[in-house]
């Protein structure tokens, strides 16, 4: 877990409620609102959009991560994107409300929560900047070197729609290695 996540988790431990849910599950729907902040202590998720009519895959997450509709959560907009499990799934959830009482009460905690969206923002950043720069092969192999793991627990397809490629041309590249 990076020091952020782990400094945030140990603030909020406490105040989190816990759920299983199994594969498939919709945490989050695009166009529905979203106002739980969540941690992921076990299993894979994907975050995907609707694009005339097809499923465009754009993030995973991992055991270890906090996650929510930032627009959704914070300005109580609809949610622009669905968030699934790939997986059976343990998460900490806490609402909204509660978790702006404790930030405006817990300076270190409003901190450690500062850091972590800074954080986010630096990963969307790459993300974005690793989509206009670089190749469908070079995402590719960012993808084996930053998480191998995704390879034994996330279908094809949505690693081939996660990179921008067709399930043909990822079979071609991987071919290659």
């Amino acid at each position: 877990m990076k020091a952020i996540n782990h400094r945030l988790f140990d603030l909020l431990q406490s105040y989190f409620n816990a759920i299983s849910v199994k594969s498939k599950t919709k945490l989050i729907e695009e166009g529905q609102r979203s106002k739980q902040f969540y941690f992921l202590k076990k299993g894979v998720l994907r975050g995907w959009t609707l694009h005339d009519g097809k499923e465009i895959t754009f993030q995973f997450l991992y055991e270890e991560q906090f996650f929510c509709s930032i627009e959704s959560f914070w300005y109580d907009k609809p949610s622009q994107y669905t968030l699934e499990t790939l997986e059976d799934a343990d998460l900490l959830i806490i609402d909204k409300e509660r978790l702006l009482e404790l930030l405006e009460r817990d300076l270190p905690l409003l901190q450690a929560f500062n850091e972590y969206i800074i954080q986010r923002m630096l990963d969307y950043q790459k993300l974005l900047i690793g989509r206009i720069k670089d190749n469908p092969e070079k995402r590719y192999q960012k993808l084996v070197t930053t998480a191998p793991e995704i390879f034994q627990r996330v279908p094809q397809h949505y690693i081939a729609s996660y990179l921008g490629i067709t399930t043909v041309s990822l079979s071609r590249i991987r071919n290659r290695r």
